[in-house]
């Protein structure tokens, strides 16, 4: 089965793309390749650090009045931040929460002091959120409400953007209902402003791409694709900022890559990451690696296997290069956000590695189980679906190796979570698993329960993927090929019919091996009915 694609998408921070036709500013990316061969500048950032730390401590104990303290500490986590010294970041940040929640006791009517206190929530809010600890930033960003009928222009983007946040945490956990009642709040405060400029227009832009993500979650497609492309016109118009544009569009281009449109989609992550080198970022998110990793399936589905796994490799490095970082110089604050990336580049890694020589298959089982290793220490005792989704792909790695009984155990694994977390297994994923589980019976010899393992995953796909998708045109060749070897030749060429009709109406390019593969498997159905068919013209003769 093709890998599933769960993208958070974003801008990329690393060029290391190989694609015909496909290429970023040369000098960018030399200037970049030289920074990042090794992960000795953000280490010499991170401990840098320390002595910034100490003399934002020496300005904070030297203000006297409690509101610049709140304004000075709030500047003190941002840059602790940025230079990933995140134990820092998250006393100066609660510093700052704490000042702010004293001027608004003292004075709990005033439009200043309200907003103050929103805007240092806010800020510590998504620091938790950014790190990846849901729980804790749902919790500051709650208390962080405030009673205010102000119509003031800055306290509603304050009190906005507090909504907008809480949205995506919700999102992010699956709260899909919740996430939208958040985005809608948002909404309904910027129509009390009585102003309109551009930062009312940017922020609206900014919800909508959020709410864009939102139905790409839920699997509308083309309800999220036409929500992206508004917002990405919105957000240019308005000014928002060139690292808004380009989160919109590595995001715009993670939807296309869904859709089936893979060029289009390559086209958007390039544009997405030449504005992040423009933008010389010395540090990198999740969204960053999350694009570089899509380039990696996107490569891979345009025929660059072995680009594609030069990309991942690389992504591997610089993750693990800034979880090196970030661990040198914090000692309470985990980046689970960083974790579970770099768990989702393993992975990623080892579903491309597959079809490979035994080593390179052994390897990926190794980084498989590293990355259930991560989601597990991301998650603790909660169980989630990115843990289904690996186990997925050892099943699938031990499949190639031979490993059948315990492909199977893998894959049933995984499909116990699936059905603890999605009783109504509505979603494309769960579909993944029951085609890998079909495939696994096929190379059994045990076709006719493959063919209803494929059957199972193809309704789901039908159900929550667009016509065009890709994934539903390999489960109609694998349909069509265990229906040959079970006999029904006549109902294995409609889907193998089926199945290139499907991907010729896709932009994926000739190069691609599914396009040959099903050609190849439509004549060989057609090849044996002819020989069937003379075979049963011989013996009407001979009779």
């Amino acid at each position: 089965m093709r890998i599933t694609r769960q993208i958070l998408g974003g801008t990329a921070g690393v060029a290391v793309l190989c694609m015909v036709g496909f290429v970023a500013n040369p000098d960018a990316v030399k200037d970049l390749g030289r920074r990042l061969s090794t992960g000795a500048a953000l280490l010499e950032q991170a401990e840098g650090i320390s002595q910034q730390v100490q003399n934002h401590k020496v300005v904070l104990a030297a203000v006297e009045t409690k509101e610049k303290k709140a304004v000075s500490a709030l500047s003190a986590g941002q840059e602790a931040e940025a230079r990933l010294h995140f134990d820092s970041a998250e006393y100066f940040y609660d510093a700052a929460v704490r000042a702010a929640q004293r001027s608004l006791q003292r004075d709990p009517t005033s439009d200043a002091a309200m907003e103050e206190r929103l805007r240092a929530g806010v800020a510590l809010g998504a620091f938790w959120y950014h790190r990846g600890h849901m729980d804790k930033a749902e919790k500051v960003l709650k208390e962080a409400e405030v009673n205010s009928k102000s119509s003031t222009l800055s306290l509603l983007l304050a009190e906005a953007e507090r909504f907008e946040v809480l949205g995506n945490i919700y999102r992010d956990m699956g709260r899909y209902k919740e996430a939208r009642r958040q985005y809608e709040s948002a909404e309904h405060l910027l129509g009390r402003s009585e102003t309109q400029d551009e930062r009312i227009e940017a922020t609206r832009a900014v919800l909508l791409a959020e709410q864009g993500w939102l139905l790409n979650k839920q699997e509308k497609l083309t309800e999220a694709d036409n929500a992206m492309t508004a917002a990405l016109k919105g957000l240019t118009a308005a000014h928002a900022g060139k690292d808004q544009e380009a989160l919109a569009t590595g995001r715009l281009g993670a939807i296309q890559h869904d859709e089936g449109f893979v060029s289009a989609a390559m086209t958007n992550y390039i544009s997405a990451l030449q504005t992040e080198l423009a933008l010389g970022a010395e540090g990198y998110t999740p969204d960053a690696f999350e694009t570089l990793q899509n380039m990696a399936v996107g490569q891979r589905d345009l025929g660059k296997g072995t680009a594609s796994i030069s990309t991942i490799e690389r992504a591997v490095n610089l993750q693990k290069q800034q979880l090196e970082a970030e661990q040198k110089v914090n000692e309470k604050v985990e980046d689970k956000a960083l974790m579970a990336s770099l768990a989702r580049s393993y992975a990623l890694g080892a579903e491309l590695l597959r079809g490979s020589d035994k080593s390179k298959c052994a390897k990926g089982l190794r980084w498989a189980h590293e990355a259930l290793a991560l989601q597990q220490q991301v998650d603790g005792d909660v169980l989630k679906m990115e843990q289904a989704d690996i186990l997925n792909t050892i099943g699938n790695v031990q499949a190639d190796l031979g490993r059948y009984t315990d492909a199977g155990n893998s894959y049933k694994a995984s499909l116990a979570i699936h059905e603890k977390l999605e009783p109504h297994g509505n979603t494309a994923t769960t579909a993944s698993v029951y085609g890998n589980l079909g495939g696994l019976l096929h190379r059994q010899g045990r076709f006719q329960e493959a063919i209803t393992m494929y059957e199972k995953s193809m309704k789901l796909q039908e159900s929550v993927l667009a016509p065009s998708n890709p994934d539903i045109a390999v489960t109609c060749n694998n349909i069509a090929v265990s229906l040959a070897k079970f006999g029904k030749l006549e109902e294995a060429q409609e889907y193998a019919q089926r199945a290139l009709a499907l991907v010729e109406g896709s932009d994926l390019e000739e190069a691609n091996g599914d396009k040959r593969l099903f050609q190849s498997t439509l004549k060989f159905i057609v090849s044996k009915l002819a020989k069937q068919a003379a075979h049963k013209s011989m013996r009407v003769q001979e009779q």
